[in-house]
């Protein structure tokens, strides 16, 4: 069990890490978007339609800038994995040794590409994790302008009934 748990502390020291690297990166393009939608969350109860309207137009100019980072942060992940094997490959066929040693020369070498590799692929699917949610949330906020704007309707008309 003492092994387990000192395997355990490792990965959560080596994730901190690099989780870390991935946030950086992340939030280097995506601070003004995580801030509007912070600022957008706080004062929920409070938006009016016309604040509502102004958001759904940045977000929606955000969404198109941000669509190009999220396929070029999706080109770099596959650089990554590129780089990574051409570094095993090379390491692979200069090692010696029966396969089984050479694969676990080649593997043992190459570590830091795999990480940056890992990490790449990581950012590549915040970011399109984060556009998929960015595009719910202008529809969202599409649906419930919709509705406040027939409500409102809805109840001027019933006022010049009675």
């Amino acid at each position: 069990m003492k092994n387990i748990n000192a395997a355990l502390d490792k990965v959560d020291a080596t994730y901190s890490e690099l989780i870390e690297i991935a946030n950086q990166i992340s939030s280097a393009v995506l601070g003004d978007l995580d801030e509007m939608m912070s600022a957008a969350y706080n004062d929920v109860e409070r938006l009016t339609n016309d604040a509502i309207r102004d958001l759904i137009l940045k977000l929606s100019l955000r969404s198109y800038s941000f669509s190009e980072i999220k396929e070029k942060s999706q080109f770099k992940a596959v650089m990554a994995e590129t780089l990574r094997k051409e570094a095993y490959a090379t390491n692979y066929n200069s090692a010696e040794g029966t396969a089984a040693v050479r694969d676990n020369l080649a593997t043992l070498s190459i570590s830091d590409e795999i990480v940056a590799d890992e990490i790449y692929t990581l950012v590549s699917s915040m970011f399109k994790t984060k556009l998929d949610e960015l595009h719910r949330v202008v529809a969202a906020l599409t649906t419930v302008l919709t509705t406040r704007l027939t409500e409102a309707k809805l109840t001027s008309v019933g006022m010049t009934n009675e």
